[in-house]
């Protein structure tokens, strides 16, 4: 159940495609020489992946991978091979108790968002723990997720975090979890939500947030979330409803990173414009190209309805539904399952849609500094379209087509870049490749 609720988490409802007028592209050869792979079936202990990890360069090249499963961090060399083992699970300092992500700085310090300690952990360049930064009230678990933040980001320019708000929908469990602990309900006062970035600072013994942006927010998005009870999370219902909460479908997201100077790229609506800030979040510069939003028409709406009905049902579609379907699967056939199956069919068939499809699905920034901009495909569901190359100065470089590579799941200096691989097994392997010098 604890899958299924975080899982939703990163849901965002953002499909579509570029609309027609790739004619405008210039294609990229997507030949990238494979530096190293580690993973896989035949992989030695430490690199046994038995969920695909997250990955992070620093500016040596050495590769860090965090493994939620096995709780710890695997430093990897230029070669691939282990450097070191930084953590493992357990309960004492530099131990990790459910941790969610992590961040790796230039030297190759790190921090772990451990929600088990309600804390970030942070590590110095030789791995050895340094301590605890609090990431807010509240005492452990419970602490942990109501001070969750996502799409964490190392500040190139000092010991703090770049972050995106918790999604808003998760409000009214950060309220129940506080009056169940005894908290102060008026704690979460000035914090953003997901349409917006702070940076966190971890200087201290606690985290000290500061706002950097808001993005812009849709017309009725992001409105109080009702007051739930413990008696309603025996609701399957009432679970769905506040997992998902009130986006419709298509609703812009907003999309981000940080760039090598500490400033940050955004794009926050359905139309193709990139926003480039400062440290502070002053907008500097927009990259557009003209390629249009989709309008969302009774066609697509049946389309995205039978596609997601289909998902509930049999699965392989992820998000939330697909979640669903995998519990059943599994064998959970549980009441409570399927009272939020039958709940997750009348959201489908419910839910509201927003005028129009946004053209950008995905944006980040190598180590250099350059802009990789994926749009949505061809079908509305479709997040894996063409990827865009762009200087931040709004040079642009040229387009991979689609298919022709995925979005690097991290970016590393001298062209570095590493995609997670599963193979027929679903076992992760993570494969590090090296990028020409016009798209690093």
């Amino acid at each position: 159940m604890l899958r299924i609720l975080f899982g939703v988490a990163v849901f965002s409802g953002v499909l579509g495609t570029s609309y027609g007028l790739e004619a405008q592209d210039r294609p990229l050869a997507a030949d990238f020489p494979e530096v190293y792979r580690v993973g896989g079936f035949d992989a030695p202990e430490w690199a046994e992946f038995s969920t695909p990890p997250q990955v992070s360069f620093d500016a040596a090249g050495r590769l860090y991978a965090l493994d939620t499963s096995a709780g710890h961090v695997v430093v990897i060399d230029l070669a691939g091979s282990l450097v070191r083992i930084v953590g493992g699970p357990g309960e004492g300092p530099g131990e990790f108790n459910q941790p969610g992500a992590f961040v790796v700085w230039r030297n190759g310090r790190l921090a772990v968002a451990d929600m088990g300690h309600n804390a970030y952990q942070v590590f110095g360049p030789d791995g050895e723990f340094e301590r605890f930064v609090r990431m807010g009230s509240g005492d452990d678990l419970l602490g942990g997720v109501t001070n969750m933040r996502f799409g964490l980001r190392p500040d190139p320019g000092a010991l703090a975090v770049v972050a995106q708000g918790a999604p808003s929908r998760l409000g009214a469990l950060t309220d129940l979890f506080s009056e169940f602990t005894g908290g102060d309900d008026t704690a979460d006062a000035g914090k953003v939500d997901e349409r917006g970035l702070e940076r966190l600072d971890l200087v201290g013994e606690e985290v000290v947030a500061e706002k950097i942006l808001e993005g812009w927010r849709p017309p009725d998005a992001g409105d109080e979330a009702e007051a739930i009870s413990l008696s309603d999370l025996a609701d399957g219902s009432a679970i769905v409803s506040m997992a998902l909460g009130d986006e419709k479908w298509f609703e812009p997201s907003l999309l981000w990173d940080v760039l090598p100077d500490g400033g940050i790229i955004y794009a926050d609506s359905s139309a193709y414009r990139i926003r480039v800030t400062d440290r502070t979040g002053r907008v500097m510069r927009s990259l557009t190209r003209p390629l249009a939003p989709r309008p969302v028409t009774r066609r697509i709406q049946s389309a995205v309805r039978e596609h997601e009905l289909r998902n509930l049902e049999e699965g392989g579609g992820g998000g939330f539904f697909g979640g669903l379907a995998a519990a059943a699967a599994e064998g959970e056939s549980s009441p409570m399952v399927q009272q939020m199956r039958e709940a997750a069919r009348e959201e489908i068939e419910n839910r509201e849609f927003f005028e129009e499809i946004p053209v950008l699905s995905a944006l980040r920034s190598t180590a250099e500094g350059t802009l990789w901009v994926q749009r949505r495909g061809e079908e509305p569901w479709d997040t894996a379209g063409p990827i865009d190359v762009m200087r931040a100065d709004g040079d642009y470089v040229g387009t991979f087509t689609v298919g022709a590579t995925e979005m690097p799941d991290a970016f590393g200096p001298d062209g570095l870049v590493a995609f997670i691989e599963l193979d027929e097994l679903d076992i992760p392997s993570i494969v590090v490749r090296r990028l020409p010098a016009e798209v690093r």
